[in-house]
């Protein structure tokens, strides 16, 4: 029969999602945006955790994933 295949979500950096970091933090010390960063994912979880608009739901969650990879880029440096 057919086959489906889902298309594997396109990876955004957190530059694209998040105008703050991408104006004002990615300027400052690698120590300071791996701080930003989890404060983000801090703050996004515990927003996932209430009871957010589902409409939300999708870019709370590509945050945590965008933030989670920067920390780690950040770190391999």
């Amino acid at each position: 029969m057919f086959n489906f295949f889902r298309n594997s979500s396109k990876k955004t950096s957190l530059i694209q999602l998040d105008h703050l970091y991408m104006n004002a933090i990615s300027k400052l010390s690698v120590n300071e945006k791996i701080a930003y960063c989890q404060r983000l994912i801090e703050s996004s979880e515990y927003q996932l955790a209430q009871s957010c608009p589902k409409k939300d739901v999708p870019h709370l969650k590509s945050l945590i994933t965008a933030a989670d990879e920067e920390i780690h880029k950040l770190r391999s440096r």
